[in-house]
């Protein structure tokens, strides 16, 4: 029956197949006309970084080479909670919205960088590093770099030089270190909400604010935790023998984790060739700040980024000096408490200090802040922003 069907049909048959043929040439010639544009248009450091117009929030972690098992932690741990940040008609909102078992949503207005410096590395390890980065697309391969504790201060200018190519639209960086647990999710909250004047009711309860004569608005943000009363280091890790601009380090924000926002980033991007560095990033980044006016300094004892962990407290945005351990820890505990509870057990070690920004470097940080209780209009929520 088929065969006949066939010889009776054979010219409709051949005139059908030579028309699906036409058919599918032209599909394919429009599907390769629209991967090729795709192509095109594509920048090589996109696809490399994986970098999007739509980066308005960059945290950016220094790590070194062979850091692997932390990059991995982090992944696995605090940079999950972006997406505790929405979207919902046009707006952005804070919500606890992670789990064990949901799928996480992230956003391409909020990203992680992981800032490796490669020169001077085998074959070898910049293939592990690119293995890595095939998996992961989240990673900034500096290879005019080498990768030392001596070029921290450079690894940061060489961080900001690329974030003002490649970023456009960034309007905030969250620097911080591969051994800090960083609330990445409430930090992008209080910018969504109060940045860069940051002179919310709630925030006052642990902020101290660089005093602003004038009435002019502040234009950018420096925000951490400060100190102005550091004696300069001679010998040891920390040493800076080319220090000479003072007895003490100017104010900074210490290094385990602080804000900035765009038009700092700009400002050192478009002056790294002329900015001295120092033998610590952080004390690098206060001499670079400086003489800028029209920032908002906020010294935050939220901010637990001294070279020792001051304790574990539930309001804590980030923890310095953390092992892959604590950071599980801290991770299971805020998915247990559905974001209520940073830390198994709370426990302050140490005290923290609010800053004296009216009264002399020297003389500003000697007034212990103790956190004590959890403050009401801080328990993770529902939040406008």
């Amino acid at each position: 029956m088929v065969a006949i069907f066939i010889k009776r049909h054979k010219s409709m048959i051949r005139v059908s197949i030579f028309f699906f043929c036409i058919g599918c040439g032209i599909a394919l010639c429009f599907l390769k006309i629209d991967c090729a544009n795709a192509v095109n248009t594509e920048n090589p450091v996109t696809a490399r970084y994986g970098v999007t117009n739509g980066v308005e929030y960059a945290v950016l972690v220094l790590t070194s080479p062979l850091n692997e098992e932390r990059r991995n932690v982090i992944r696995s741990t605090w940079a999950k909670f972006i997406s505790n940040i929405f979207v919902e008609n046009g707006e952005r909102l804070y919500k606890w919205n992670h789990s064990w078992t949901e799928k996480q949503i992230n956003h391409d207005f909020i990203k992680v960088y992981f800032v490796v410096g490669t020169k001077g590395l085998n074959t070898e390890k910049i293939n592990m590093l690119k293995t890595e980065n095939t998996r992961s697309n989240d990673m900034v391969l500096l290879d005019n770099l080498t990768d030392k504790y001596e070029n921290l201060a450079m690894k940061m200018k060489l961080s900001f030089v690329w974030i003002h190519e490649n970023l456009k639209n960034v309007k905030y960086v969250i620097k911080c270190d591969d051994d800090s647990f960083v609330r990445v999710d409430l930090i992008v909250k209080d910018l969504e909400a109060f940045a860069p004047q940051m002179n919310s009711y709630t925030l006052n309860t642990y902020t101290s604010t660089q005093v602003k004569t004038g009435t002019a608005q502040h234009q950018g943000l420096y925000w951490g935790y400060f100190n102005g009363h550091a004696r300069v280091q001679r010998k040891g890790k920390w040493q800076e023998q080319d220090w000479f601009l003072c007895d003490n380090y100017l104010p900074y924000a210490l290094g385990g984790g602080y804000v900035v926002s765009r038009n700092i980033i700009d400002f050192i991007a478009k002056n790294a060739d002329y900015l001295s560095s120092y033998r610590s990033e952080d004390i690098s980044m206060g001499v670079w700040t400086a003489p800028l006016d029209g920032i908002n300094r906020v010294h935050d004892v939220r901010f637990d980024t001294e070279w020792i962990s001051r304790g574990c407290l539930n309001e804590l945005l980030v923890r310095h000096k953390q092992t892959t351990q604590d950071m599980f820890q801290m991770y299971k505990s805020l998915v247990d408490s559905k974001g209520g509870n940073l830390c198994k057990s709370e426990a302050i070690e140490r005290g923290a200090y609010e800053y004296k920004w009216n009264s002399r470097p020297s003389q500003c940080c000697n007034t212990l802040h103790h956190l004590s209780s959890r403050n009401k209009d801080s328990i993770p929520g529902n939040m406008k922003t």
